[in-house]
């Protein structure tokens, strides 16, 4: 815009305020004078000049205008083929009508664009990016966020891409997520009773192995290393290196595994890994966190928490039985005195009881009857598969069982609930009254999941117990109630017992004998404890039916229930259990369904970790004993997944002893279809 001088428009402004000032002095009383005649004048005057000067500059404002746009167009018509962004304009086709310098050098290298496809050129489609969306990927080794704006031409659609190279800042963001610091928490498991015995000289030759095994591990990386205690490690160390372990499913398990103690006991170990906080303090929180739950689980395996929850490596070992019982011994006094300071004590286990979780109740019901508290069993008897324990409290306790929703209604602030077998909020008899309950005990032999029960006042979790009525009776051990056990509330408990350990056959300790001794001595008889397993003909029939008809699947044994069968929970698990006496059998699975669930009914021998299957299929259990349930998928489509599962466990397992010429036995087709 042309410069204008500012005292032009000042000078008309004054000029014409000095003729306005002098006509309306002169106007009062000398108007015919000549001197009122040139103010007019001198007035007029100053007018006319300022709205010249208003006039040119509104010229000149047009004239710069106009100038300023010329300028512009040129800039526009120029400017994109000088950008540094890469940007080309494709039609609605797909095809390239237009691109820039930038995009020549940088993407196309140099060649001859017009009228090819895009994608043709890049790995992208047009129409995988929305109008004002972005998106990442690489060309040429690089990576960029290509952006999507649309607009109307007059021959058409067009759309512009433009390229914006990130590559630096990609660079950037994958340092710093290699770089945050992991905690690790190391444990050997059971260590006092590992090395109880042991000379000093084997203990420090164990040890020292176990040193040179972490130097190996953390060569050639930036890692600090410390001893918490004797029996406890702790590890900082980077992501990218913490993922490598992931990556190899924690060898570190594997090698330690291979330390003797004694020349006969593996050493194990139970590692805790937290990479996901915020913090360095966050990520310390989360792997005692994650070390509890591997411990929970019954140890020799990694537990590693993420933002969806915990991800767990190993856990294929049986692990070594507590040999001190001074920890369990402190909870059941810690329970007697819960109970004396509540006024009802409710008893309860999982959907579908059995043996073990009736069982272990009735004796939780002896202690609280032998410290005059009132009590109920909370179950469902219609859907129990200890029908038969359940008709005997009823004869040798009336009134003691009560459905769930009858506890809900009677349940006090002040009330305990005690929950036995079982460890999880999702198979609880019924999570509502667990949720009710301000006091709530746990008493379980299973391996802890995900989904656990947290909200507990005290809990008692063994997970190289035989049983829950085993960690039960281990508690009555301690007390000295005035009242002998009752021969039923023996024979009860017994049956638990013999239940998960399949007539003392698995998992089975020291203590699992102790425990059963004790019983004996109260008066359990084992004729009336198996009187307790006795079932029907037509069971026995079906039982007989799903074994014949079983398949073989490598050195896992797969059965099918198509049709629906009366008491098919307790027939499968009872088929699931004498599949595992087939020769060459680690593993068996029994699968039925109930209403509109698709179960499995899993065992194994201690070889195969069935829990690890079965919570790929989002169920759960023990290491010898678990199951699913699902409501998603049909009973041929769980069995499909089921395979795959196998599939990938025998791959990762890669045991040495298999022939590698030899193929798995494909799962058989002659199973009926939906």
């Amino acid at each position: 815009m042309q410069s204008q001088q500012p005292w032009r428009l000042i000078s008309s402004g004054a000029l014409m305020a000095l003729g306005c000032l002098i006509t309306v002095i002169m106007a009062r009383a000398q108007y015919h004078s000549i001197l009122f005649w040139l103010a007019v004048i001198l007035f007029l005057a100053g007018f006319v000049w300022m709205v010249l000067e208003v006039v040119r500059i509104r010229q000149n404002a047009l004239r710069y205008v106009a100038r300023m746009n010329a300028a512009l167009t040129r800039t526009l018509q120029t400017a994109p083929d000088e950008m540094p962004v890469p940007m080309a304009v494709v039609d609605v086709k797909g095809e390239i009508i237009w691109y820039n310098a930038e995009f020549t050098n940088r993407v196309s290298g140099g060649a001859e664009l017009f009228g090819l496809k895009l994608h043709t050129v890049i790995p992208l489609r047009p129409d995988a990016i929305g109008d004002g969306e972005s998106i990442e990927t690489v060309i040429r080794d690089r990576r960029y966020r290509v952006s999507r704006a649309d607009y109307e031409r007059k021959n058409g659609h067009a759309i512009l891409f433009c390229f914006e190279d990130i590559t630096n800042y990609v660079q950037l963001r994958q340092h710093y997520m290699d770089t945050r610091p992991c905690v690790l928490m190391i444990l050997v498991d059971n260590y006092e009773d590992l090395f109880s015995g042991t000379r000093q000289s084997e203990r420090a030759a164990a040890l020292a192995s176990l040193e040179a095994l972490f130097d190996r591990m953390l060569e050639g990386t930036e890692s600090v290393f410390c001893h918490m205690d004797d029996d406890r490690m702790l590890i900082v160390t980077e992501a990218r290196h913490c993922l490598e372990m992931e990556r190899a499913h924690f060898p570190l398990l594997d090698e330690a595994r291979k330390i003797k103690v004694r020349g006969r006991s593996s050493l194990t170990l139970s590692i805790g890994v937290g990479r996901s906080g915020e913090t360095l303090a966050q990520n310390e929180f989360f792997a005692q966190q994650s070390l509890d739950m591997a411990l929970g689980r019954g140890g020799d395996q990694a537990a590693v928490k993420t933002d969806s929850g915990f991800t767990f490596y190993g856990g294929v070992s049986q692990g070594i039985e507590h040999k001190s019982k001074a920890k369990n011994r402190a909870i059941a006094k810690d329970l007697l005195k819960l109970m004396l300071r509540c006024t009802h004590v409710y008893i309860m286990g999982h959907r579908a009881s059995d043996l073990d979780a009736v069982g272990a109740a009735v004796g939780v019901a002896y202690i609280a009857e032998q410290c005059e508290i009132p009590y109920n069993i909370v179950i469902r008897t219609e859907s129990t598969m200890a029908r038969l324990l359940t008709d005997r409290i009823e004869e040798e306790l009336p009134g003691c069982m009560i459905p769930p929703e009858e506890a809900r209604e009677q349940i006090r602030p002040d009330d305990l609930l005690v929950i036995v077998d079982t460890f999880s909020k999702d198979i609880v008899e019924d999570a509502e009254l667990y949720r009710m309950a301000n006091h709530v005990v746990v008493i379980d032999h299973h391996r802890q999941m995900v989904n656990y029960l947290d909200n507990t006042t005290l809990k008692l979790h063994d997970p190289h117990a035989s049983s829950a009525a085993e960690l039960v009776t281990g508690m009555i051990q301690y007390f000295d109630f005035r009242d002998e056990m009752p021969q039923f509330c023996a024979e009860a408990l017994m049956a638990g017992i013999m239940l998960d350990t399949k007539n003392f056959v698995m998992q089975t300790g020291v203590h699992t004998f102790e425990v059963a001794a004790f019983l004996r001595e109260r008066g359990a008889d084992p004729i009336a404890v198996k009187t307790l397993f006795a079932e029907s003909l037509e069971a026995y029939q079906q039982r007989s039916r799903l074994v014949s008809e079983a398949k073989l699947f490598g050195r896992y044994a797969i059965a099918m229930a198509a049709d629906p069968v009366k008491d098919i929970r307790v027939i499968s698990s009872q088929a699931a259990d004498e599949l595992l006496g087939v020769e060459g059998v680690d593993a068996s699975f029994v699968l039925y369904t109930v209403g509109d669930q698709a179960c499995i009914s899993a065992r194994s021998l201690g070889r195969v970790n069935v829990q690890v299957i079965m919570e790929q299929l989002g169920g759960g259990g023990h290491q010898i004993m678990a199951a699913t349930q699902r409501k998603d998928c049909s009973l041929i489509q769980l069995c499909e997944k089921l395979v795959a599962v196998l599939k990938q466990t025998d791959a990762e397992a890669a045991q040495p002893e298999e022939d590698p010429e030899e193929e798995p036995e494909d799962y058989p087709e002659d199973y009926p279809e939906e």
